[in-house]
This record gives C-alpha cells, sequence and structure tokens, in this order.
C-alpha cells in the first residue's frame, strides 16, 4: 500500500498517537498516517463525503479510507466504531464488491477512526451516472450474497452504491449492519419486528435497495425510462429471488420463504402488465415508509421532513397497504394458475402485514404510547420522557414544511390512483374548524397587538400569532378540497405553533420589559393559548380518529 510520505510533516512535534487497535490489524505506517490526521487536522487525506454522524477521508497516497465523528457527535451511532468494523469482518470472503477493515483505532487524545479500504465508482445521480440493466445486476447479485449469508446491510441508500466506469456497484458504509436467521418460529417474530418481513419472507437487502434507493431514484427521471428501468429492475430481480430459493434452502429454511423466493422468480422474469402494477404498489408503500421514517427521525428535524408530517404519512401507508390487498385480491380471484395464485395470495399477506405494521406502529410505537400521542405531545412542547425530549433539532424548524409523497404507483404503472376519501364537504369536523377558527378571530386580546413596546421578542411573538390562523386556515382549506389526510398536518401546526406562542408569551411577560397595562394583557393572553391549546389538541385527537378509521377500513 503506497504511503504519502511521513518526511512531509517532520516539522510536526506529535503529541497524540494510536495508542490501541481495537478490530483488525493496522499497519505501522497507517498508524504514522492517523497521527498525521489528528495532528494537522486532516491535511494528509481528502474529504470522500459524510453523513449524519461521520466524515470520511482517503488519505492521500494510499487505499486508506478514514472515517471520523462529525464535531459535537463523538459518541455517534457506533462510539468507538466497533459496530461497524464488526460488520465488515462478516462480509463474505468471496464478495469483491465492498470496502475491507483494515481497523478501528483510538488515540491518546481518547478518539476513535475507522480504517477501511477504498473501493471505486460514483453516486447515481439520475443524469450523468444512471442505474441501467448491467448495474442493476450487479447490485442485485451482490445483495443476494450478503442474503446468503445473512448478513443485512441495513442502509442500501443512493450515498452508499457507487458505481464504477464498468457498470459495477460497490458498497459502502455498513455501521447500520447486522444478521439475521432463517429458522424456527422465534426467527419470525423477530425477523417480523427488525427487519418488517412477514413470515414468509427472509429479510431482504433488496427490499432496503427498493426502499432507501431505487424508489427516490426512479422519481428523478424522466416517466417513461422510469417505466422501463422498472421492469428491468424486476426482471434482474428474478435471478435474485431464484438465489435466494437456491441458497435458503440449502439452509434449511421455513418452506413458505423457499417457496415464495421460488414463485417471485418465476413470474418476475418476464413481468405482465398485471404483476408490474402489483409490484409498483408495493413499491409505493416502501417509499411511503420511508417517509414515515425520515418524519420521526428527531435528528433530521431540520431537513425538509418534519414529525408533524408523519402522521399524514403513515394514513397514506395504510391505504397503499389497502389497495395493494385489494388488486392482489382480485387478480387471484380472476386466475386458474395455481402457481400464480398462490403468489398473489402471499403478496395480499404482504400488503396486510404492512399495514398492520403502519397501525400497530400508530398505536404503540413507544412502549404503550401511539405515535400520534407522541407528535401530539411535542406538538404541545410537553415532553414527559427523555424519548419525547427532541431538544433543540424541532425547534429549529421554524415554519414547518410537508413534503408530498411522489405518487410513484401512477409513474411505474401508467395508472392514475386516488389517495384519501371523498365525502361531503361540510360534516362535524368541517364545522369544528369552523368554530375553532372563529373563537381566535373574536378574542379581542388575542387580536388586538400589543403596540407600544417594540423589541424583538414581541414581533416574533405577533408572527408567530399569525402563524396560527395561517395554519388552522390552511387545515380546513385542504380538508374541504378533499386532501383530508394533509389537514392533519397544518392542524398539528397550528397546535405546535400555539405552544411556541404560549412560550414566547411567558417569556416576555418574565422579562419585566412591559408597562402595567401591556403586562396585564400578555397574561390574559398567556391564559388564552393554554386554553386554545386544549381546544386545538381535541380537535387533531377527532380530526385524527376519523381519518385513521377511514383510512383502515
Amino acid at each position: 500500500m503506497k504511503i504519502f510520505p511521513v518526511s512531509s510533516y517532520n516539522q510536526i512535534n506529535f503529541t497524540s498517537k494510536v495508542t490501541r487497535v481495537i478490530n483488525g490489524s493496522v499497519p505501522d505506517n497507517i498508524k504514522e498516517q492517523v497521527d498525521i490526521f489528528e495532528e494537522t487536522n486532516g491535511k494528509n487525506a481528502k474529504k470522500l463525503g459524510q453523513g449524519l454522524f461521520a466524515e470520511a477521508y482517503l488519505i492521500k497516497g494510499t487505499k486508506c479510507v478514514i472515517k471520523k465523528s462529525k464535531p459535537g457527535k463523538p459518541a455517534a451511532i457506533n462510539g468507538d466504531f466497533s459496530q461497524e468494523a464488526k460488520a465488515l469482518l462478516n462480509i463474505p470472503s468471496g464478495f469483491t464488491h465492498a470496502q475491507r477493515l483494515i481497523g478501528n483505532v483510538e488515540t491518546e487524545d481518547e478518539n476513535f477512526y475507522l480504517l477501511s479500504t477504498f473501493v471505486d465508482g460514483k453516486i447515481p445521480d439520475g443524469d450523468k451516472i444512471k442505474w441501467n440493466k448491467e448495474s442493476l445486476s450487479s447490485i442485485l447479485s451482490s445483495l443476494a450474497d450478503l442474503d446468503a449469508a445473512r448478513v443485512y446491510h441495513g442502509d442500501v441508500s443512493r450515498c452508499n452504491c457507487l458505481i464504477t466506469e464498468d457498470d459495477e456497484v460497490n458498497l459502502l458504509d455498513f455501521q447500520y449492519c447486522d444478521r439475521f436467521d432463517i429458522k424456527g418460529d422465534e426467527t419470525h417474530r423477530i425477523n417480523a419486528e427488525k427487519y418488517k418481513v412477514p413470515y414468509f419472507i427472509a429479510p431482504s437487502n433488496a427490499q432496503m435497495f427498493e426502499e432507501a434507493n431505487l424508489a427516490t431514484y426512479l422519481t428523478t427521471i424522466d416517466e417513461n425510462e422510469a417505466r422501463e428501468l422498472f421492469k428491468t429492475y424486476l426482471s434482474e430481480k428474478s435471478k435474485y429471488h431464484l438465489k435466494r430459493a437456491k441458497e435458503f434452502s440449502k439452509q434449511g429454511a421455513r418452506p413458505e420463504i423457499i417457496q415464495y423466493e421460488g414463485l417471485m422468480a418465476k413470474y418476475l422474469k418476464n413481468p405482465s402488465d398485471e404483476m408490474i402494477k402489483l409490484q409498483a404498489m408495493k413499491m409505493q408503500i416502501l417509499s411511503t415508509h420511508r417517509f414515515v421514517l425520515s418524519a420521526m427521525d428527531t435528528r433530521k428535524q431540520d431537513d425538509l421532513y418534519n414529525i408533524m408530517s408523519a402522521p399524514v404519512y403513515y394514513l397514506h401507508a395504510i391505504e397503499d397497504s389497502n389497495k395493494m390487498a385489494e388488486y392482489a385480491s382480485s387478480l387471484c380471484a380472476d386466475k386458474t394458475d395455481p402457481d400464480l395464485q398462490k403468489l398473489l395470495t402471499y403478496e395480499k399477506e404482504n400488503a396486510l402485514f404492512w399495514r398492520s405494521l403502519m397501525k400497530n406502529e400508530l398505536a404503540g410505537r413507544y412502549g404503550n404510547n401511539s405515535a400520534f400521542e407522541w407528535i401530539l405531545r411535542n406538538a404541545k412542547q410537553s415532553p414527559r420522557n427523555y424519548m419525547d425530549d427532541i431538544g433543540t433539532t424541532f425547534i429549529k424548524t421554524g415554519h414547518l414544511k410537508h413534503r408530498e409523497i411522489p405518487d410513484i404507483y401512477s409513474m411505474l404503472s401508467g395508472t392514475d390512483v386516488l389517495f384519501g376519501f371523498e365525502e361531503e364537504t361540510e360534516d362535524n369536523i368541517s364545522k369544528r374548524m369552523g368554530s375553532v377558527i372563529t373563537e381566535l378571530r373574536r378574542t379581542q386580546c388575542f387580536v388586538s397587538p400589543i403596540k407600544s413596546v417594540t423589541y424583538k421578542d414581541i414581533k416574533d411573538y405577533h408572527k408567530t400569532k399569525q402563524e396560527i390562523m395561517k395554519s388552522l386556515k390552511a387545515a380546513r382549506e385542504v380538508y374541504m378540497e378533499g386532501c383530508k389526510y394533509e389537514s392533519l398536518f397544518y392542524s398539528l401546526n397550528a397546535l405546535y405553533q400555539s405552544s411556541i406562542a404560549q412560550n414566547k408569551a411567558s417569556k416576555i411577560i418574565n422579562d419585566g420589559k412591559l408597562s402595567y397595562g401591556e403586562r396585564r394583557n400578555m397574561v390574559k393572553e398567556s391564559e388564552f393559548l393554554a386554553w386554545y391549546k386544549n381546544e386545538l389538541e381535541n380537535l387533531n385527537c377527532q380530526l385524527y380518529e376519523k381519518l385513521f378509521e377511514k383510512a383502515s377500513s
């Protein structure tokens, strides 16, 4: 391994040295490069990229990549990177399309670094670097190899798949990697909960690839190109399923797992239009579920996603699952091929599994508390425990944004689909929304701004009050237009803005900068906000219960 000359840094007075190799075997010359990296703040390395917790650098003159935790996140997900190091050690010896572990080390300054081999390739972008038949075949072959070794990558996302000039695909970032089993009833329960697969499917790296990578990629390219690529993907995926069927049969997997893989291999080889539609529905569920995960990730609340959108995505995911189950059932009733009927029955059960998964998460994501209750408490700014305390990242969102779910099914199948449900424009929910808006408008202490004080906190407070009214109007407007799931986002946003306004009112009252009369009016506003938050909470609960019932029926 070529090393960038240490003599180039011979003026450095080293105070930090590698003191411990935790996993792997690190040559002395690489240890010296780690010392230089730490002492020079990375001057002997080129930055390759960064993730949520860590940054990766290529040491100049070598094929060695050094990974360090991002500032302020020393513990990150791995702490000393041992989890990822052990995952790299678990990669099958014949697996050629992945980075390899050199070692994870600790220095005298108690910093930890992960060292691995450099792999070539570029991130697919839908423009210059595209997925094609060859690259899809490469990634699916690699994922099947990992499946056969019962290694679950955990994050086959866009940035972790590098396409080379000869259309081979290299995998990166094994920090979420895990091992799974496929035997026994207990493994079925674990796999269903941990890897989100029903009893007749073994944990699948291809499912992770579709959810975290392919679904998003398809939305970045032309619609006709996306349809052709998806058909190509399904055809290539038939080989993936055939390999899994053979490997899992050797390993003594349950008969249903082997049968499902064999049937998928048979009917995806030359997929019919009906099978393409069915698999497009599945892709829609996976894509929507990814939106759920992003919305619920409190580490990413300064991104486009936010917690208030999570119930919307959950409800869409439930309805996506309903539509897939209904379609699979209708196809099954029209077919006479017993093998195809069996596969369609499996796919119906798969859709119902995802439906149950989404409903269960909404009903009890954290212990005995439902995901919606957790979201509601954060909108009210009243955390109960450390799991509720999302800190400053949630406060940073300011004006919350809602990201629309791409209609992947319509794009891939050429069939329009309507999400949500239609009913009379005026109902108990819309009337309740109208009443809470009216109550806000006619409350004199709230609508009359304090004009004599002009310091910044007062201005921010009045802007927040305007956001409450804006969100409530939007909630009622989209509800009346039929976008009923989205109305829940705006209604929750109104509750959140009311919480922020009450916090700001309390701060202004305690600052002592108001006159006696101004302070008295502000106290009245704060008391009104406390009452109004309860009204909004009740409205949100009523709206959610109705939408959940409709989506689930």
